[in-house]
């Protein structure tokens, strides 16, 4: 990544900074933000959340090293269009966290000179934002998909291969019934039965509190089905 090069260490005290937050703060609100600073996360797991109806904080995504916090930061706002206000979330480290704030004209101006150096943090972005696009055109989909499609994103984010067979795929605790529910935007009973449809279709190889177990490979060929047919 571009953080780790000599010389964007050399700009460190002037340009850039590491702020560091335990589990359970709160690292961003949107409508606190400012437009001048690039948050990147050098270390740890974060959750986006936003309040639902019901005032209730749900989570939406999972944020890890090389991730942009603030990704809007990035947009021009001097054009005409602008994020609208009534998208406010908030981001809250899951484990202890390392953020970089980078100075954005700085950032920005080292990307003109040398782009490539830059193409995995805005790969990254794009994937992310492709991941979203993809979860809205399936939300009118079965919750077995949406589930299934949840399943993938956290794998990307936390999962663990196993020593055993690189197949099988750990995701840790804090994926819960729940929190998968908030992730595929479905309710929490389907969502049950989705996990119980899918274990039955062997995408799900182990479901227990402390140890679950996805296996990568018919969790893949089940959404190209899903998708191509």
């Amino acid at each position: 990544m571009f953080y780790e090069t000599t010389e964007f260490k050399e700009w460190r005290s002037v340009f850039w900074n590491a702020t560091r937050y335990e589990a359970g703060q709160v690292c961003y609100k949107s409508n606190e933000a400012s437009d001048n600073k690039v948050l990147l996360i050098r270390q740890g797991t974060l959750l986006v959340q936003v309040t639902n109806r019901q005032g209730e904080k749900v989570n939406t995504e999972i944020l890890v090293e090389g991730d942009l916090l603030n990704i809007e930061t990035l947009v021009d706002h001097s054009h005409t269009w602008k994020i609208p206000h009534f998208i406010q979330y908030q981001v809250v480290a899951l484990t202890p966290v390392k953020i970089y704030e980078i100075e954005k004209e700085f950032l920005l101006s080292h990307l003109y000179v040398e782009p490539r150096k830059y193409h995995h943090l805005f790969e990254r972005s794009i994937v992310q934002l492709v991941h979203i696009s993809f979860s809205n055109f399936i939300s009118i989909k079965s919750t077995q998909l949406k589930v299934a499609w949840a399943l993938f994103r956290i794998i990307g984010k936390v999962g663990e291969a196993s020593a055993q067979d690189p197949e099988l795929v750990f995701i840790p605790p804090f994926v819960t019934q729940t929190f998968i529910a908030q992730l595929s935007n479905s309710g929490k009973a389907r969502t049950n039965e989705a996990i119980k449809e899918l274990s039955e279709l062997g995408i799900i190889a182990h479901w227990k509190p402390k140890c679950r177990l996805i296996h990568l490979g018919n969790l893949t060929h089940y959404l190209k089905q899903e998708i191509s047919g």
